[in-house]
This record gives structure tokens, C-alpha cells and sequence, in this order.
């Protein structure tokens, strides 16, 4: 029988990738769950009317993408709770708030909204559904393709948060969500050269790609 846990990260995998048309292995790879335990997750929410299957392409229902909805906001405000409030290390956030987001109830999570100003993304820069204060970050580019100069940071993809190692990186230079931050040079083999408010580092092509700057002056 799946957990709410493993219900919760499907939907919320599906969610992230667009809701319609979504490949089975696209899911497995984002949810990060074995794919034998992704197949039953499927079947029940299927069963449930979560989820729509044409073919090999899987699709949210109209409620099933309320539900993936509630439970990415609730992931990503206990996020912000957990940094903003509670100080914990930004790199550390995400894999704590895996333990909140089952729990939260819709008055606990109104609570939230109100005791956090409603806000408009995680400390990943990941827009929370909902909120009245979601951002424009449409002028973003990959920090892999941005020019040198420089930039302020935006957001980390969500199958980035699962990296601890990349986050640390990131964080160990101050090259985080909400920051300034300089591309000083771009390496043959992908990796970018930054200058971070705490220091400097080589960010991996991976994280690269996976990076979210604006340039100062878009």
C-alpha cells in the first residue's frame, strides 16, 4: 500500500512536470522513488480519479491537480518556516519540510500563510501556488547561459534540493536565492565561475543548469 508520503511526491512530480502528458519514467526520475514503487503509486491514484492514463502518458485530473497544488504549498511553506523562523541551514530545509508537509492541516496552513506574509516562493525560489505574491521571473536564465557580470539569484530547481552536496556548495558561497552574485567565467566542460557574497566557487555543470540567475539590468 503506498504511504502519503510516496502519494504526495508522485503528485507533486507530475505537478512539476506540467500536469499533462507526463512520461512514467519522467516521473520516476523526478520523484526520486524506485520504479516499482512509483507504478503502484499510479494504480492508486488512478483509482482514486488523481490520475488520467492515454496511452503511456499520465495526466492530473482536475482533482488530482488540487491535490498535487495543496501539497506543494504546504511542502514549500513549511520551507519557509523552517528558514525564516526557525533558522534552519537553507541547505537543510527541504528534505525537514518532507516531515511537515504531511501533517499540515488546511487551518494550520492558513496559519502559515498569515504568520509568513503569504509568500511568494520557497527559500529555493520555487513559486508557491496560491500566494497572492508570486513573482515575474520569466527574464531568469540558466545560470549555464548567463553572461559574465553581474546577476542576482533566483531560483534552484526542485530535483536540485534533492543534491545536499550541491546545496552546501551553494550555500558555502552565498550564491543563494535572494542574493547578488557575479558569473566571472564560464569553464570548456560547463562549469561557471562565481563570485558569492560569503566567496567564490566553481559550480558543476549540473548545478549550472540547474541555476536560475537575472542579470542586473533586466
Amino acid at each position: 500500500m503506498p504511504t502519503t508520503h510516496d502519494r504526495g511526491e508522485v503528485l507533486e512530480a507530475l505537478f512539476d512536470l506540467g500536469g499533462a502528458g507526463v512520461a512514467r519514467d519522467a516521473v520516476v526520475e523526478r520523484s526520486g522513488l524506485p520504479g516499482d514503487e512509483v507504478t503502484a503509486v499510479l494504480e492508486a491514484l488512478a483509482e482514486a480519479d488523481l490520475v488520467a492514463r492515454e496511452g503511456g502518458d499520465l495526466s492530473l485530473t482536475e482533482a488530482g491537480t488540487a491535490a498535487a497544488v495543496t501539497y506543494v504549498r504546504r511542502h514549500r511553506l513549511a520551507e519557509r518556516l523552517l528558514r525564516d523562523v526557525i533558522g534552519l541551514d537553507w541547505w537543510k530545509v527541504h528534505h525537514e519540510a518532507e516531515a511537515w508537509e504531511d501533517v499540515i492541516s488546511d487551518e494550520v496552513e492558513s496559519r502559515l500563510v498569515r504568520l509568513l506574509g503569504d509568500p511568494g516562493t520557497c527559500p529555493h525560489g520555487n513559486p508557491i501556488p496560491g500566494s497572492a505574491n508570486r513573482p515575474d521571473q520569466s527574464a531568469a536564465v540558466r545560470l549555464v547561459d548567463a553572461g559574465d557580470g553581474a546577476v542576482q539569484v533566483v531560483r534552484i530547481t526542485e530535483d536540485l534540493e534533492e543534491d545536499d552536496d550541491a546545496l552546501r556548495l551553494l550555500e558555502d558561497c552565498g550564491f543563494i536565492p535572494g542574493r547578488p552574485g557575479e558569473v566571472a567565467g564560464h569553464e570548456p566542460d560547463g562549469s561557471v565561475r562565481v563570485v558569492g557574497p560569503v566567496a567564490d566557487a566553481v559550480v558543476p555543470p549540473h548545478v549550472a543548469q540547474r541555476t536560475y540567475v537575472l542579470p542586473v539590468g533586466s
